[in-house]
């Protein structure tokens, strides 16, 4: 006889998920409930045809009812177009980050465990890997699949730790872009992740934050403007005797508290993004030191070497497949002979897409050195690793294949995606009046195709570069300088030589 099994309880992420399926319903009703209280109590029964009763008014005010519905009717409409996209966005484009590989093989791993705990008597081999593939298609988002976090080295400059790594995410088993963090509600690492609203249906990210920008300023001025003429209203009317009209008292109460409310979120999302922040890094944004791997151009890099200069510390991409292990198994990774193929696999060749080449592990002459920066201490580390990776055929990048990166940090408190406040604004709100106001076209911040990084970085990177003496208009301005002074010097010899010819024929 089977044992009936205990109904598992319901996880945090799907939880939320659920909340926030439902509470935007909820606001949807309250707009419909207000609408028809404007609708019916206040223009209809109030101002269009009052009852003869009402000493407070005389005769029907048919123009204030027209000019009511109308301004209500218009902001209502806007409010709506905007919270249908947001909505909209966030279902389908949430921005969320895909999952590496090595997730889906700790997932079925568990999964066969639990499968294997339930059918004992019928032998299941849980850690057969044959079953599951982590490149099966069936597995990724659509919405993810323009997001690769593995290409993070193709940019010119990116994101990174003290010791020139992105940030990883132990739960989604891959690495973090630009600005993006695990949002704790959904179990998804986020790009520029804002914060996880209910009221909205599910997470404000760079995909959405313009939308809720829109939809909390719109909803704010619809709020407020019904605030003013029920108020108004409300006032003449108290003048009655015993007037007491629940729907009234109701829909005043709704709209200063949702008046007020959308109005703060408005005006502190409208700051963070004049000062290019979000709700997560304003906890830090006075004190945060940002660490910036950036791009050598081989003339630089050249430049650098020769000048027998060691106050940089450097790291070269792609990586060591080694690295690749050990930075799964400090996350929690459990890898076997078999999964570690798996994930080698997984790795190379979805992840290493330029250069194709495969990188030698037991190599490492071809990377740079690491040389420490004597005022800086490196933070200490998160654990051994002891995986032995696969062997694979020797090979060694070319310089060619290889890109190096200097590590620059910035000052506590120094933004470097700073582009100046309009140019922030501009960067999550479009660039005319149209975009603004309508939530029709996306964010230009969601386009990543620029080569340089993965959001557009302002003077920041640029004084950086040049302290570090790795700006390219350094090399450009020394060789133009060494180029006038080979000319100049091969004048001197002309007018040198000019004048001994001279002499020569005068004698």
């Amino acid at each position: 006889m089977k044992l009936i099994q205990p109904v598992k309880p319901m996880s945090k992420q799907r939880g939320n998920i659920i909340t926030a399926r439902i509470v935007p319903l909820f606001l949807l009703g309250l707009l419909g409930y207000s609408s028809y209280v404007i609708t019916k109590h206040v223009c209809i029964d109030y101002l269009i045809r009052p009852r003869l009763s009402l000493p407070t008014l005389l005769h029907p005010d048919i123009g204030a009812a027209i000019a009511i519905l109308t301004i209500y009717y218009l902001l209502l409409l806007m409010t709506l177009t905007c919270f249908g996209r947001l909505i909209e966005t966030i279902l389908t484009n949430p921005g969320l980050v895909p999952r590496g590989p090595q997730y889906f093989v700790e997932k079925e791993t568990a999964r066969q465990k639990e499968s294997h705990s339930h059918n004992k008597d019928e032998g299941f081999e849980y850690d057969s890997t044959t079953r599951y593939s982590p490149q099966d298609p069936s597995r990724p988002h659509s919405d993810e699949s323009i997001i690769r976090p593995e290409d993070f080295w193709h940019k010119d400059a990116f994101v990174c730790g003290w010791d020139g790594r992105p940030p990883f995410c132990s739960t989604c088993y891959n690495y973090k872009p630009d600005r993006a963090h695990h949002c704790s509600e959904l179990g998804r690492c986020v790009i520029k992740m804002d914060h996880f609203c209910p009221w909205v249906g599910g997470i404000v990210s760079e995909t959405s934050f313009k939308y809720f920008i829109q939809f909390t300023g719109w909803a704010a001025v619809l709020c407020l403007s019904s605030l003013i003429y029920l108020a108004y209203y409300f006032a003449k009317r108290r003048r009655e005797e015993d007037f007491v009209n629940v729907h009234w008292i109701l829909v005043l109460i709704f709209a200063a508290l949702f008046g007020l409310f959308n109005a703060g979120m408005c005006g502190s999302s409208l700051q963070f993004a004049l000062i290019n922040s979000t709700t997560i890094e304003n906890f830090t944004r006075k004190t945060k030191v940002w660490y910036l791997a950036v791009h050598m151009p081989r003339a630089v890099l050249d430049r650098y070497n020769g000048s027998g200069r060691t106050d940089l510390r450097l790291i070269s991409y792609p990586r060591p497949s080694a690295e690749q292990f050990e930075l799964l198994q400090r996350n929690g990774a459990k890898l076997n002979d078999s999964q570690q193929s798996i994930v080698r696999d997984g790795w190379d060749s979805q992840y290493l897409t330029a250069p194709t080449d495969t990188y030698d592990p037991q190599s490492t002459s071809t990377f740079p050195p690491h040389p420490t920066v004597p005022r800086k201490t490196p933070p200490p580390s998160r654990g051994n690793a002891s995986v032995s990776p696969p062997q694979s055929a020797p090979h060694t990048l070319t310089q060619n294949e290889l890109r190096t990166f200097a590590i620059l940090e910035t000052d506590p408190g120094a933004n470097p995606f700073d582009l100046g406040s309009f140019g922030n604004f501009k960067q999550v709100m479009g660039n005319n009046l149209f975009d603004w106001l309508i939530p029709l076209r996306p964010s230009p911040l969601t386009d990543h195709t620029d080569p340089t990084s993965f959001y557009k970085l302002g003077s920041v990177l640029d004084r950086l570069k040049r302290d570090a003496g790795i700006a390219r208009v350094d090399v450009d301005h020394n060789e133009k300088r060494s180029e006038r002074h080979r000319r100049h010097r091969r004048k001197s010899r002309r007018t040198s030589t000019g004048s001994r010819h001279r002499r020569d024929a005068d004698h």
